[in-house]
């Protein structure tokens, strides 16, 4: 009996003792060593090149050593959901221990109002806020580094980000009349102008498919082009093969759809002599463009909490095609490339339908290090920070370990040198950039309500949305459906009261039944649709 015990529990024993057999017993924690504590989103490749590098450069500037704690709770809207909840804990212990006040609804949400002014507040709510923008409450993260510029513009204006120097520190950088880091290209905020967060590198949105699956569906073959826009995603003959990451949970996905909105706007006010003053011309645009969202929704095969894991399907061919941003899908399709021999998928920019956005850091409020956060921050935005982003493994300069397939956001870094150590030496972004201007009075303040609505209509009500475009599909398609497709586009809301939308889903309360109500709206029309199309209408028959 013992015999046969120890045999059966010999396999886990080993797989306990294998690592601390294993074990590198010449590895010590410096307790001398300065700390850093980063919350990123970025991915083990990135923390990795920029924390050896970092710790050079570190090195020998000061002689000592700096250990990097990175945090990683989730995508960005995690993160950010992570960061406002440690805060509101943090200032909650400051106001009852150091300003001797009673923690209220009123306060909880008055001290993070980016919009409060002091002649509409209430004495509570106004000396809430400015306890917490005077204050050092901290929660023991130095930096935010990796996410889109809506997140960062937020926490900035919240007061969560703050003032890190380096328009003192580095003028030479911003200033003059071409400058190395621009603060605003094409409609995209770069850096903030009141020093709170920075544009690391630079980010497009685009496309990812698989060759040999597009091919054997024949889809996107006419002339070998392949996919070319956001409309492809669409066609009824992807039906089931298309890859989507979930907007609420990655803010790279929600400035996907984001950009195919903005696209369609554009072209629709573009039409007619008003062109861009065309308050219908917006209107059409906006229900065109999530008319489109529902039949790539429709065309979905699955909903993933992570971007990256969509061009990694594609590549796999698990989905034929997918949104992505463009790092994760030039890196994929390279290493694809180089472990095939040969061109298994493709990612591309579509044609007019992506601007170019900034990829920040900043420093946090109450920054313990706030001196290390600083240097780390000039660092990413120096030279030899910048370098690691595109140059190839073992170039002078570049990552020791890692592509990353990144591109800098520094103007000086596409030089004819240094496109010669990059992977990506043909990246022209400022020139993608001055081919699509983002209006962010069209759709920047809807960025938030993108998210929930897009999650509610294609998502939460997937199943309806799939029976529905089955059927439409099964019918003919969208021209033979002419009710059905009716009933499909139809929105809760019209783009006129999108604004009073987005500000009832900031109350908690309200969010639900707004969210609630805009589930049993879609259901009812996915189900309209359905019907319509499988008794068949065609073209009113």
């Amino acid at each position: 009996m013992w015999r046969r015990l120890l045999i059966s529990s010999a396999p886990l024993a080993i797989i306990i003792l294998i690592p601390v057999l294993l074990r590198d017993t010449n590895v010590e924690d410096n307790a001398d060593a300065d700390q850093l504590v980063i919350v990123s989103p970025h991915n083990e490749a990135i923390r990795f090149e920029f924390e050896q590098a970092f710790r050079r450069h570190y090195h020998d500037r000061h002689g000592r050593d700096v250990d990097i704690d990175w945090r990683t709770p989730g995508g960005t809207s995690e993160i950010v959901r992570y960061i406002k909840s440690e805060y509101t804990a943090a200032f909650r212990h400051a106001w009852l221990t150091q300003h001797g006040q009673n923690w209220t609804s009123t306060v909880q949400r008055a001290f993070l109002n980016r919009k409060l002014k002091q002649a509409d507040a209430s004495e509570e709510e106004w000396q809430a806020r400015q306890a917490f923008l005077t204050s050092d409450a901290g929660i023991g993260i130095d930096l935010f580094f990796g996410g889109g510029q809506y997140d960062f513009g937020r926490l900035a204006s919240e007061g969560v980000l703050v003032p890190c120097g380096v328009r003192e520190r580095h003028p030479e950088w911003l200033g003059g009349s071409d400058p190395l880091v621009r603060q605003e290209v094409s409609g995209e905020i770069w850096y903030d102008p009141e020093d709170r967060y920075y544009g690391a590198c630079l980010s497009s949105f685009g496309l990812c498919y698989n060759l040999d699956r597009l091919e054997a569906l024949g889809v996107g073959t006419e002339g070998g082009n392949g996919l070319l826009g956001w409309g492809a995603l669409g066609d009824t003959r992807l039906l089931g093969h298309i890859g989507v990451a979930d907007p609420s949970k990655s803010g790279s996905i929600t400035k996907c759809f984001e950009m195919l909105i903005q696209q369609k706007m554009a072209a629709t006010v573009a039409v007619g002599e008003q062109a861009q003053t065309s308050n219908e011309g917006l209107a059409v645009g906006w229900s065109e463009a999530l008319l489109l969202v529902r039949k790539i929704g429709g065309n979905a095969r699955y909903f993933t909490f992570s971007a990256s894991k969509v061009p990694v399907d594609v590549a796999q061919g698990d989905v034929v095609a997918g949104m992505c941003i463009d790092f994760y899908g030039r890196s994929q399709a390279e290493w694809e490339r180089r472990h095939a021999g040969r061109e298994i998928m493709r990612y591309v920019d579509p044609v007019g339908g992506s601007s170019v956005s900034a990829d920040p850091i900043g420093m946090l409020r109450g920054a313990a290090h706030s001196k290390c956060a600083q240097e780390f921050i000039d660092f990413v935005l120096s030279r030899e920070g910048q370098q690691l982003w595109n140059y190839r493994v073992g170039a002078e300069g570049g990552p020791v370990q890692y592509a990353l397939r990144r591109l800098p956001i520094r103007r000086d870094m596409y030089s004819a040198a240094d496109r010669e150590r990059m992977s990506d030496p043909d990246a022209r972004p400022y020139q993608l950039a001055a081919e699509f201007t983002y209006h962010p009075q069209w759709t920047g303040r809807l960025f938030g309500l993108i998210r929930v609505l897009i999650r509610v209509m294609i998502i939460d009500c997937h199943k309806e949305l799939q029976e529905a475009w089955s059927a439409i599909c099964a019918a003919g398609g969208p021209e033979e459906c002419p009710e059905a497709m009716t009933a499909l586009q139809a929105l809760p809301f019209p783009y006129t009261g999108a604004a009073d939308q987005a500000r009832a889903l900031r109350d908690p309360a309200k969010r639900l039944i707004v969210t609630r109500e805009w589930a049993a709206f879609f259901r009812s029309r996915y189900r309209e649709a359905r019907d319509l199309a499988c008794k068949g209408d065609r073209r009113g028959t």
